[in-house]
């Protein structure tokens, strides 16, 4: 983790910059690109917007909406982060990814952690899709959810090999770098600044995490899942480990459901069915040991020692 707040603003005033700056950019940008988008189709954008949820979606505007996608969230996740690390700490991305200090041993324990907490998780995210809300919230989160459905069955329709990497770059590679620079690596670390504690830092970022997706049935498995990306790098003071557990929850989903499309598979990973309660207290036992491992592959124990 980088070792100091080279600027002589407060970290405060600094995180509120930060989030101004980068999700500022996240809700203006797309505004811009898909009205430019739409242009270039000849149609209007409520008709754009008619067509997602439509049954044999047209490859034309799954571009259109992959390349919005892909492009707001490299501006506001790794441009912005990346010109905020240069301007107001001095510093450069790579004090965040440290290339030459992975670990071979923390990699593969990495990769068998984030394994072992997507059948754990897969538990949680049942129990939340079937938590009762207020009626007053009910209908907004019903709404939200169902277009968030809707956006992904129109993005997930893999009419091509291209296309489907395409999609994979812009889900799983880009947020595994973007997001974890933003989240883990910037927000979590100004407010291990302000309190001075390490982990209500990791869970209030994972709560910020989880509610910038905007989707409160599956908020607390993606605050549990944002918790231990934090955890991540927090213990090993780089950010490659958790860019690597986010590409690979992201990644291995989408991975899932091109090989159930094309026939490889008969499992649907998108289906309603969970994992039974035994073999989940058995990956949660497996985690529990493998995270165990992880911490002991580093020497560090507080990074606020280190700052």
């Amino acid at each position: 983790m980088p070792n100091s707040l080279q600027s002589n603003q407060t970290p405060l005033s600094l995180l509120l910059i930060l989030i101004i700056l980068s999700l500022g950019t996240y809700l203006i940008v797309p505004v811009i690109l898909m009205s430019l988008g739409v242009e270039i189709l000849g149609i209007s954008l409520e008709e754009f917007m008619r067509k997602i949820g439509m049954e044999n979606p047209e490859p034309q505007g799954q571009l259109v909406l992959i390349l919005v996608q892909g492009a707001s969230s490299v501006l506001s996740f790794i441009v912005v982060p990346a010109f905020f690390v240069k301007k107001y700490e001095a510093s450069s991305l790579s004090s965040y990814f440290h290339s030459r200090w992975i670990n071979t041993n923390a990699i593969v324990l990495t990769l068998g952690l984030t394994l072992s907490l997507m059948v754990v998780n897969s538990l949680l995210i049942e129990w939340n899709m079937n938590v009762k809300f207020p009626e007053s919230l009910a209908s907004s989160f019903d709404r939200m959810e169902e277009q968030g459905r809707l956006m992904t069955e129109y993005l997930t329709d893999f009419y091509s090999l291209p296309y489907f990497l395409m999609v994979l770059v812009v889900v799983a590679v880009v947020p595994a770098i973007g997001e974890e620079l933003l989240f883990r690596g910037l927000i979590q670390k100004y407010l291990q600044h302000i309190w001075n504690n390490p982990h209500l830092a990791i869970w209030a970022t994972a709560i910020f995490f989880s509610a910038f997706h905007m989707q409160f049935y599956g908020f607390v498995p993606r605050m549990v899942l944002g918790a231990f990306f934090g955890y991540l790098f927090y213990y090993s003071g780089n950010l490659w480990y958790a860019s690597v557990a986010h590409f690979v929850n992201n990644g291995f989903t989408l991975v899932m459901i091109y090989l159930f499309q094309q026939g490889i598979v008969e499992f649907d990973i998108e289906g309603t069915e969970s994992v039974s309660i035994w073999p989940t207290l058995v990956f949660a036992i497996i985690g529990a040991v493998l995270f165990v491992l992880f911490k002991k592959q580093f020497h560090i124990t507080d990074n606020l020692k280190n700052e």
